[in-house]
């Protein structure tokens, strides 16, 4: 069996530039986290990674989403073509700077290549809902190419929470994780909701809840609950398939002094 560790994380560096808290968090990604490869958002700059780093940076805001290879190698995507048609080719490239970052794996013994896609549900501006739905649209070509639509990874912060307690919005970001879903992707965490059970007291009030806590407010009271999902992993079937196991690392104590979003770990037998 070869493993591997796909982690996704917002390093919160976008709102907390000091320099001990950056590198901070970079080590701990390293030494603790210690992924094969990391999906990162709102990153203050590039880290060097023995495999390379991919990156979308946003100039007016001064952050990057990045893919980055603690292992393997890092090969930039070239132009896809679609299952539609072999006569238009389509760059992997968000229209929105930042939301996404893609690439591929390779290099990695054992292992088949995959797509990496750290996505971010940047405000821009305001609604996270207009990034994240042009930015569906912009992978909408990766999903349709038979070079790479069997194994892919994705995940981030997409700044989505089907935990709204107005209907309106509670039904229009399910719709709108339904719309990541029927690029032929797997939610981990509805996966694996079986292990955990459903979060005591989400708003989402449904018995199969599948909710974790992945952000957390800086200025709420540590002793008060807190519910919201904005950070996800999404698989191709062939992928999810594979998957060992999901870690949400919300239960250590040094991540919240990090980062108000918390890490999540996929292993896979790929």
């Amino acid at each position: 069996m070869t493993e591997i560790a796909i982690a996704t994380w917002n390093l919160h560096q976008a709102v907390d530039r000091r320099r001990a808290n950056i590198e901070a968090t970079w080590r701990y990604l390293s030494d603790e986290v210690r992924p094969t490869v990391a999906l990162i958002q709102e990153a203050d700059a590039t880290q060097d990674a023995p495999g390379g780093t991919r990156a979308s940076r946003a100039d007016d805001v001064r952050y990057e989403t990045q893919v980055v290879a603690c292992a393997g190698r890092l090969e930039s995507l070239p132009d896809v073509v679609t299952r539609y048609s072999s006569r238009t080719s389509f760059g992997v490239t968000p229209t929105v700077p930042a939301t996404f970052a893609a690439a591929r794996v390779v290099d990695l013994p054992g292992v088949e290549p995959f797509v990496a896609v750290s996505f971010y549900g940047r405000m821009a501006p305001l609604y996270a809902q207009i990034g994240v739905l042009r930015a569906v649209a912009d992978l909408i070509p990766l999903f349709d190419s038979h070079q790479h639509n069997r194994r892919i990874v994705l995940g981030g912060d997409l700044n989505v929470f089907d935990q709204a307690r107005d209907r309106a919005s509670r039904e229009r970001w399910k719709a709108i994780l339904q719309l990541v879903e029927s690029l032929g992707l797997v939610n981990l965490l509805k996966l694996t909701q079986p292990e955990r059970g459903p979060l005591a007291g989400c708003p989402c009030r449904q018995p199969d809840c599948w909710h974790v806590e992945t952000f957390r407010h800086r200025s709420r009271r540590s002793d008060t609950p807190s519910y919201w999902t904005t950070d996800y992993l999404f698989a191709t079937r062939d992928l999810a398939d594979r998957l060992l196991g999901l870690e949400v690392w919300n239960d250590r104590a040094e991540v919240w002094r990090l980062s108000d979003h918390c890490p999540l770990v996929a292993r896979f037998d790929a």
